[in-house]
């Protein structure tokens, strides 16, 4: 079996990847002569397959460009070959921008007589009304000089919001009579230290260097807040929420559903953190006493094959057709043995290709059987759908990694030999909720707040600060005593800097796919053959109909509380496991 990537598949070698960026010029010169002609049904049909035959072509040469140069960050070739496919993408996608105004140009009652009399075109039936969908929400040309101002207004203010970070000086804390200094790199470590000193010294450390900077960080986000706004309304949007949820045509009301189911389960959590107190032996805790394991210094080691074995053992409910890619992709298409040469930080899927530096731990192994999820998707959807709708959103993709996940975790918990383990592998599923879930809603409701404050206010550093604090409190409950410093921790939550509405997806990824595993696994109400119909749709419907397929509707609270079932469930475990070791 080959843990690193074969992409053969893609180009055979770097002459037949520049050979194809020039088939794929010459593609794009031939396209322009519809430019000036006069539209009828069948040259509808003819200009969509070029233009999608040309985005495919010109997607594996940035997939081979971009893997390339992953796989060898200090290579020079391998640099220019990420550089040269993404302006080739740029061009393509500027060539054939004219393709869609001219479809909108066309008008959509000519559009659907087009699709009555071509029933060809019917493959692209779901893409055109997407692009009839958005056209209220395209601006004229001053406009849009407006909405890049902000953008690049935004850019600019994340330019220095990372600087920021990169030049923050935490200073030092003192280890069993040794100086450590503290950095953005080991400071999550040391909040997991098991000495509590050592945890908190971390904490204020952090967190008063973050205070110091406060003016500096609420100016920033209230910039690119005001942005934000600035752009939804000029874009014809009620509100940036509405905006970002419009991409994938999300039901606003999945956002009011999750922040009010999760409050009335709040107190959940907040019993898992309890219990979690107790165990560590912890009086009176403080926020930065959660981020200890409960792993009994349990140490796990995999070898590449012991991995693949556990994984397949663990997949082994969703049926011998979805084994079968599985073991299709782990020859070739999963780059994970550790390598200088290669990015050492990031794990992504792309394509059908997984990327990771796998050395062993338990994290490696969830991460291996989380990203398969990612490709296995891509793969089914791959044979059964056209390129445009390939590739999954976000929303759905998540779902099906998070199942991987939650297959692993189970798998292990049942095979366990001994008590130890048991509570490991349950609090990681716990875990799971608290970071996903929990927390992830929390800073939903927190971005929530934000913008209506915004709105009439600006965001300055107190208001954000009293806000977070207000939040902190309501989450984790009141069995828990709370530093002044901890108000601060908002200015560490990058996302909401980068980017709107982000942190939701995680949440309803993992209630979903808890769903899918419980009906799936336990009730026996979903087939595996549905399960592998929803793999296989890509993106040929919208996120919240493909989920239907499932019987999940994201917008029925009845669906998200049968997620927290689950949750209850493995604490009632939790409780009487540690139960039998008093």
């Amino acid at each position: 079996m080959n843990f690193k990537w074969d992409l053969t598949e893609l180009f055979e070698n770097e002459d037949a990847f520049y050979q194809e960026i020039m088939n794929i010029k010459e593609l794009l010169s031939e396209i322009k002569i519809y430019e000036d002609k006069d539209w009828d049904e069948d040259i509808l049909y003819e200009v969509l397959n070029q233009k999608w035959d040309i985005k495919e072509r010109a997607n594996n040469v940035l997939i081979y460009g971009s893997l390339r140069y992953y796989k060898d960050v200090t290579s020079e070739l391998c640099t220019k070959l990420k550089s040269t496919s993404e302006k080739l993408n740029h061009e393509v996608d500027a060539y054939l921008n004219f393709i869609d105004q001219k479809i909108i140009e066309l008008g959509k009652l000519k559009v659907h007589s087009f699709l009555r009399k071509n029933s060809q075109l019917e493959v692209y039936r779901h893409s055109l009304e997407n692009l009839f969908r958005r056209q209220e929400h395209v601006l004229e040309d001053d406009m849009k000089e407006k909405t890049q101002e902000n953008l690049d207004h935004i850019n600019t203010c994340l330019s220095s919001y990372n600087n920021e970070l990169r030049d923050m000086n935490f200073g030092e804390i003192d280890i069993d009579g040794k100086k450590m200094e503290v950095t953005s790199s080991n400071f999550g470590k040391f909040l997991a230290s098991r000495d509590r000193e050592t945890r908190k010294q971390t904490y204020f450390i952090v967190n008063q260097a973050f205070q110091d900077k406060k003016e500096i960080f609420s100016d920033l986000l209230d910039s690119i807040f005001e942005c934000r706004i600035q752009n939804a309304t000029l874009e014809h949007y009620p509100s940036v929420l509405e905006k970002v949820l419009f991409e994938e045509n999300i039901d606003c009301k999945i956002i009011d559903t999750l922040i009010e189911a999760v409050h009335k389960n709040l107190h959940l959590i907040q019993r898992y953190l309890k219990i979690k107190s107790e165990f560590l032996q912890i009086n009176n805790p403080h926020l930065y006493d959660f981020g200890v394991p409960l792993d009994h210094h349990l140490k796990f080691k995999y070898t590449f094959e012991e991995a693949v074995q556990i994984i397949k053992e663990a997949l082994k409910p969703l049926g011998e057709e979805y084994l079968k890619v599985v073991d299709d992709l782990l020859d070739g298409h999963m780059d994970i043995e550790p390598d200088d040469h290669k990015h050492q930080s990031i794990i992504f899927s792309w394509h059908t290709y997984s990327f990771m530096n796998f050395r062993g731990s338990y994290i490696d192994l969830k991460n291996m059987i989380h990203e398969l999820g990612h490709i296995v998707n891509y793969s089914l959807s791959k044979g059964n759908v056209p390129f445009i709708y390939e590739d999954s959103t976000i929303f759905v993709g998540e779902t099906a990694s998070i199942v991987n996940e939650i297959l692993l975790n189970r798998y292990l918990y049942q095979t366990a030999g001994s008590i130890e383990e048991k509570i490991f592998y349950l609090s990681k599923e716990i875990e799971n909720y608290f970071t996903s879930v929990f927390k992830q809603t929390m800073y939903t409701e927190f971005e929530n707040e934000l913008y209506h404050t915004k709105e009439s206010n600006p965001l300055t550093s107190e208001k954000i600060s009293m806000l977070y604090d207000k939040l902190i409190k309501k989450y984790y409950g009141s069995d828990i005593l709370y530093d002044e410093i901890s108000a601060m921790e908002w200015m560490r939550l990058g996302h909401i800097y980068r980017w709107s509405y982000y942190p939701y997806k995680y949440a309803t990824g993992l209630i979903n796919a808890s769903v899918v595993v419980n009906s799936l696994v336990d009730e026996q109400s979903l087939s595996k053959e549905k399960y592998l119909e929803f793999l296989s749709a890509g993106s040929s419907l919208y996120s919240l109909d493909l989920l239907k397929m499932l019987q999940i509707d994201c917008t029925d609270a009845d669906i998200i509380n049968h997620g927290f079932r689950v949750l209850a469930d493995d604490i009632e475990k939790l409780e009487h496991i540690l139960s039998l070791k008093k």
